[in-house]
């Protein structure tokens, strides 16, 4: 089971959030925040036309993220809204299990408080008391200096770069940084 102990972060105006498992019953909030931070994200690779997760999909895909041990799904809440969302997954092959990647998102008019740094510190504090995730891997756009200043802080290490790796039109093109943080 892949659940960490909730835990309240103090945020930068002075209050807190709170950061837990995503649960099933989440499913709708979850949805419907995914669609917020599609619209309004310049650094997620999803697009609003490709979304279209369904209530049913959502549910089923949190059941999973709590039932293998290998994966987590983490939120931050303030006043009862859902404001950032982490999901990890790890390896599918026996020989990629020790390892795996994450993606994060926060909504925008919570940017730079400190729900990123939240999601990502509970994010390693379970992968350290995994027994079976060694390595916490990302790809984060080469232009999001914001993310990549966190992630070196939090105790990432850039592996590498993929060039022209997201491509948003004919002559428009992103890079990818990627990074790791190793458990042992």
């Amino acid at each position: 089971m892949s659940y960490i102990k909730s835990m309240l972060y103090p945020i930068k105006n002075g209050k807190s959030v709170l950061i837990r498992t995503a649960l099933v019953e989440d499913a709708a909030k979850i949805l419907t925040y995914n669609q917020a931070i599609i619209s309004n994200s310049p650094y997620l690779l999803t697009t609003e036309e490709e979304f279209n997760v369904t209530p049913e999909q959502q549910e089923d895909f949190l059941e999973k993220m709590l039932n293998e041990e290998g994966k987590l799904a983490i939120l931050a809440e303030y006043e009862g809204e859902i404001i950032g969302f982490l999901d990890f997954h790890n390896g599918h092959k026996k020989r990629l299990q020790h390892q795996g990647s994450f993606g994060m998102s926060v909504a925008a008019e919570f940017r730079n408080q400190g729900i990123g740094k939240a999601l990502v510190t509970e994010l390693l504090n379970w992968a350290e008391n995994n027994t079976l995730i060694e390595k916490v891997s990302l790809e984060v756009f080469a232009e999001n200096t914001i993310a990549i200043s966190l992630y070196k802080r939090t105790g990432f290490t850039v592996e590498g770069q993929k060039r022209k790796a997201v491509k948003v039109d004919t002559r428009k093109y992103f890079d990818l940084i990627v990074m790791a943080y190793f458990t042992r």
